[in-house]
């Protein structure tokens, strides 16, 4: 009798063991990698690109080299999203699996349309879906800038479509932003967000082709209340990119249109913006920023003392020039309004309107930046300044 009992608590045991009979097998499904939302008479056309998972693998370890940036783009259209998505659905030969999915690229087409908001919001949703999906638009075609393979036979789920922050540590210039980022956004009074604009272009070679087609961003797109308020041209990031609080490494060019022309790379930046409320109740703000500066290439006839006082010139240029073009089109990039809401919410609620503040042109009170500019290179005990033990200069 004992035994029976024994007998029936095993097979008990093996029948909750057994979770995974009605486990999806991965060599049975369709991996999504990205999504393009475009609009086109009236309708929503998307294209869902499909990537073989095959190709993650090392070639060592039985993965197939051929398939490394092998990717197909499924195409359909309808009156809404989900209905061009169900029209995908009857052409695919397995189940799609969206656990993988990557990155969106809306036209500027869709955004206008009102497609923005109801893309984030139906991610977010779907239980397959994660957070760490990146967003961008692009004038051309959506369909032409999935098409396009990362260099190197690099595979298609470490483009810089699907894994930007790798190109971004390098060249800090156009922050990515994902679905958790922008779900944040969202919910701040008065939001907007920054997604960045996609350009297709044709700066690398390859053996077998004369031009490889790749992928450039050096714009953004502004996105306020379902709709682009504005596409912010490089000039103006140049200033955003140091204000940025994602920022790890970028050049700054100095000395610009003359023989001294030259650069240097800032690597480590700390930014603090502070309101100060004045007496006539106005608010500005003081900007004080700390940055580490390396010099890699060295003009004889510039010294450390030049070199900072044109670093310092040319980031306050920047700086200023990025806030007033933003302002003059009731942009606030710096979220000098979401400072004063966290740091003194009395007055943001004083003079708010619709959760804005108001800015003027001369908003920014002042501008001050510690320097420290460092020798860079092999050669660490043949510095290129004299000196180098000098304190780091402040203005």
């Amino acid at each position: 009798m004992r035994y029976r009992y024994r007998f029936i608590l095993i097979l008990l045991c093996f029948s909750v063991l057994s979770g995974c009979w009605d486990s999806n097998e991965p060599e049975r499904l369709v991996f999504a990698n990205g999504l393009g939302i475009d609009y086109k008479d009236g309708k929503v056309v998307i294209h869902l690109q499909i990537i073989n998972m095959k190709g993650l693998a090392k070639s060592e370890s039985g993965g197939d080299p051929s398939s490394l940036n092998a990717a197909d783009i499924g195409s359909a259209t309808g009156n809404s999203i989900d209905e061009a998505l169900f029209n995908l659905y009857h052409t695919s030969d397995r189940r799609i699996y969206w656990g993988h999915l990557s990155f969106v690229i809306f036209s500027e087409e869709a955004i206008k349309a009102g497609n923005f908001k109801y893309t984030v919001d139906l991610l977010d949703r779907y239980r397959e879906t994660r957070y760490r999906i990146y967003f961008y638009m692009t004038k051309n075609s959506v369909k032409d800038a999935m098409l396009i393979s990362p260099i190197d036979n690099i595979s298609m789920a470490f483009s810089k479509l699907s894994d930007p922050k790798g190109n971004y540590n390098q060249s800090s210039f156009i922050p990515p932003i994902n679905l958790r980022e922008i779900l944040i956004e969202l919910n701040e009074p008065a939001y907007y967000v920054s997604i960045p604009q996609l350009k297709i272009t044709e700066q690398w070679t390859g053996q077998k082709e004369k031009k490889k087609k790749d992928l450039l961003m050096e714009n953004i797109a502004v996105i306020s209340e379902n709709k682009i308020k504005a596409i912010l041209p490089k000039k103006v990031m140049r200033g955003a990119r140091l204000v940025n609080k994602q920022f790890v490494r970028d050049e700054v060019t100095l000395f610009p249109g003359t023989k001294r022309n030259t650069s240097v790379v800032v690597y480590d930046k700390k930014t603090k913006i502070t309101p100060i409320v004045e007496k006539n109740g106005k608010v500005r703000f003081h900007v004080k920023m700390k940055i580490k500066a390396s010099v890699d290439m060295m003009k004889r006839d510039i010294t450390r003392k030049e070199y900072e006082k044109e670093l310092m010139r040319s980031i306050k240029k920047e700086i200023k020039y990025t806030y007033q073009y933003t302002q003059k089109r009731g942009l606030d990039l710096f979220r000098l309004s979401k400072t004063l809401y966290r740091e003194d919410i009395k007055t943001w609620k004083r003079i708010e309107t619709g959760g804005r503040i108001p800015l003027d042109e001369d908003s920014i009170k002042s501008i001050k930046i510690e320097i420290n500019l460092q020798d860079t290179g092999k050669q660490t005990l043949t510095p290129i300044f004299e000196g180098q033990n000098d304190k780091s200069s402040k203005n």
